[in-house]
C-alpha cells in the first residue's frame, strides 16, 4: 500500500528520532569546548591516515582511502522548496513502486506559487543535505537526483541517493535500492524525501546530529566507557564508514563498518584491534543507531553502541550490552519526559 498522508502520525519516539537536519553545531561534542572540537578535528585528520595504514597492513581486506567531508561552493549555494505538510510518499514493496513514483513526480512538479505556506530554504539550513554523506552526494549530483529513506525511520535504517539523466530515473533508482535493502525487514517501506530542488518531508525529518553518544562495553562485566562518535565517509566505498570515538582529549579509537556486515575497531593509543560484525537498528536524529560485536586476538570481547538516545539506552541497557551478534533485539521505547 502506498501512503499519501497530509499530516504526520508521530509517536513520542518518532518526534525524538525523526530522520535527518542539523541539531549539532560544528563542534564535535557538546561536552567539549570549541577549542577542543577544533583539536579533535585535527587529530582525526592525522589519525585517519595512520589508521588507514594499520588496516591496510592487517591483511583484512578492508581497503582504505581518504574520507571526503567537503562540499563545493555551488552545492552550498543551492535552495530547496519546502511545504509545511507534505504528502508522505511511501512504497511498502515493489507492487507500490509505480504509484509512488507517479506521486513523487507530481509533487515535485507542483508550482511553488500555488502552495500555501511553502518557502525556499538554503542548503546549509538542511542538516541531512549539508551534513550526511548521502545528503552531500545529493547536493553534488550533476543532473537528475533523488533521496529515499526507510520508513518508519526509527526502525528501518536505509538512506539511498541516486543520480541519473532525469529526476524520474533517479527516483526510481533510489527507491529500488532502498526496497532491496529493506527486503525481509518486517514493517519497513521506503519514502521519497527529496527530489530535484524539492523537499518532500517536513523540516524536522531532516535532522542530522554530527556528534552522537557512543559506548564501549565489556559484555562480561558490563563496564562501560562513554564517548561521542563522529562519522567519516570513505571515498569510493558506498556504505562503508569510519566512526571515530572521541573523548575530551581526542580520538580514543575508530570503528570501521562495511556494507556486508563486517566491522573492526582499533584503539588509537595502543593499536589493539577487535574484529566482528555490526547491526543497524534505525535512525536517531538522522544518524543510524548501530551495535557492533567484536573480538580481539586474545579472545576478549567488546560491544560498541553508537547513536542510541539516552533514555532509550537506559531503558534497554541490559539488552544492548548482551553479546548477541547473530540476532535482532527488541528495544523498548523510552518513556516520554
Amino acid at each position: 500500500m502506498v501512503r499519501f498522508l497530509s499530516q504526520r502520525h508521530a509517536t513520542p519516539l518518532t518526534k525524538t528520532v525523526t530522520a535527518l537536519a542539523m541539531v549539532a553545531t560544528l563542534s564535535v561534542v557538546a561536552a567539549c569546548s570549541s577549542d577542543a572540537g577544533s583539536t579533535n578535528g585535527t587529530k582525526i585528520a592525522a589519525a585517519d591516515r595512520e589508521i588507514a595504514v594499520q588496516f591496510a597492513q592487517s591483511g583484512s581486506g578492508l581497503v582504505q582511502s581518504s574520507p571526503v567531508n567537503t562540499l563545493t561552493g555551488s552545492a552550498v549555494r543551492q535552495r530547496f522548496f519546502s511545504v509545511p505538510r507534505p504528502a508522505e510518499i511511501v512504497a511498502d514493496d515493489y507492487n507500490d513502486l509505480s504509484e509512488a513514483l507517479t506521486y513523487a513526480s507530481r509533487a515535485a512538479a507542483a508550482d511553488p506559487k500555488s502552495q500555501n505556506g511553502g518557502k525556499w530554504v538554503e542548503a546549509a539550513q538542511i542538516g541531512l543535505l549539508f551534513g550526511s554523506p548521502e545528503g552531500k552526494a545529493f547536493l553534488t549530483a550533476p543532473a537528475g537526483r533523488a533521496l529515499v529513506r526507510g520508513e518508519p525511520a526509527e526502525s528501518c535504517p536505509a538512506l539511498n541517493v541516486a543520480a541519473a539523466a532525469s529526476d524520474d530515473q533517479a527516483t526510481e533508482g533510489a527507491m529500488r535500492a532502498c526496497l532491496r535493502q529493506m527486503a525481509g525487514k518486517e514493517g519497513c517501506g521506503c519514502r521519497v524525501i527529496a527530489r530535484a530542488d524539492r523537499l518532500l518531508a517536513q523540516r524536522d525529518d531532516y535532522q542530522y546530529a554530527i556528534g552522537v553518544s557512543s559506548h564501549l562495553i565489556d559484555p562480561r562485566t558490563g563496564k562501560q566507557l562513554a564517548m561521542t562518535a563522529e562519522e567519516r565517509v570513505i571515498e569510493g566505498r558506498p556504505g562503508a564508514r569510519r566512526l571515530w570515538m572521541l573523548g575530551v582529549a581526542g580520538p580514543v579509537g575508530m570503528l570501521q563498518i562495511e556494507p556486508d556486515g563486517r566491522a573492526a575497531f582499533i584503539f588509537s593509543r595502543t593499536g589493539k584491534r577487535y574484529d566482528g560484525t555490526h547491526r543497524a537498528d534505525g535512525f536517531r536524529r538522522g544518524r543510524v543507531a548501530r551495535r557492533a560485536y567484536l573480538t580481539a586476538p586474545d579472545g576478549k570481547r567488546m560491544v560498541v553502541l553508537v547513536g542510541y538516545e539516552e533514555g532509550e539506552l537506559q531503558e534497554n541497557i541490559g539488552t544492548l550490552q548482551t553479546w548477541n551478534p547473530n540476532g535482532p533485539v527488541v528495544l523498548k521505547k523510552a518513556e516520554a519526559e
